[in-house]
């Protein structure tokens, strides 16, 4: 594809102001700092961790969408910031860990921007619906897993807990179908991101959470069984009638 077409389609692109911007990925940073000082992880563990948890979503989707302007390549000043928020958590960590619940709700207006994010960009390349979804959780998402992976645990959001990726699933199918609608996107992703925060919100008010086994043939076995009982009945009264 022409790199000056590419250039033209990332310029439309929904535009987030730079300092809500950057402060979603501080968190994010932040919360794979955290993650790696309660895995006893040493300076260098815990800044690797910060780092795939801030960028590595937006890594591979920009990889994945071949842009030149790959984010974590354009913004120097926010890999030094960054970097003096891991070394800030693993030599304080005593004040980080204590505000859980401050960072539970900032990680998940992060992961909402994230989700934000990916799908815009997507679509200011022109992709098909499904893509800009996927982008959008990629972006969400894909930093936690590479973290997890790295750290060599099953990623988070492959076991059964409250709606994270599903929460980003929604937030990012909102997003398409209504900048595909013709809609602003401005609006596009206010709705985004609020439909992000009110599933991740009730699903931990209410406790809705993915499984992790779901085994659907036994009822299909007793609902096939029982069709065809009632069709042997059928077919028996039919003869009698006769």
């Amino acid at each position: 594809m022409d790199a000056s077409l590419l250039v033209g389609q990332a310029s439309t692109v929904l535009t987030v102001p730079v300092v809500i911007d950057y402060a979603s990925v501080v968190v994010g940073v932040l919360t794979g700092a955290l993650f790696g000082c309660r895995r006893k992880l040493d300076v260098v563990g815990v800044t690797v961790a910060g780092f795939l948890t801030g960028f590595g979503g937006g890594i591979v989707r920009d990889l994945l969408l071949g842009a030149q302007d790959v984010y974590f390549m354009s913004h120097p000043d926010l890999i030094w910031v960054s970097l003096a928020i891991c070394l800030l958590t693993f030599y304080f960590r005593g004040i980080f860990l204590d505000l859980n619940k401050s960072i539970l709700l900032a990680d998940t207006l992060s992961v909402a921007l994230f989700a934000l994010a990916g799908s815009s960009k997507a679509f200011s390349y022109g992709l098909d619906p499904l893509y800009v979804v996927i982008m959008g959780v990629i972006t969400a998402v894909g930093g936690g897993a590479l973290r997890d992976s790295f750290a060599g645990i099953t990623p988070a959001i492959f076991q059964g807990s409250n709606y994270y990726a599903m929460a980003c699933l929604g937030g990012s199918c909102a997003f398409a179908l209504l900048a595909f609608m013709g809609v602003s996107l401005v609006l596009a992703g206010f709705a985004c991101v609020l439909v992000v925060l009110v599933l991740r919100y009730l699903s931990i008010r209410f406790d809705w959470r993915t499984r992790e086994e779901a085994d659907l043939t036994p009822r299909v076995t007793a609902a096939a069984r029982t069709m065809r009982q009632r069709l042997r009945t059928r077919s028996r009264a039919r003869g009698r009638r006769r």
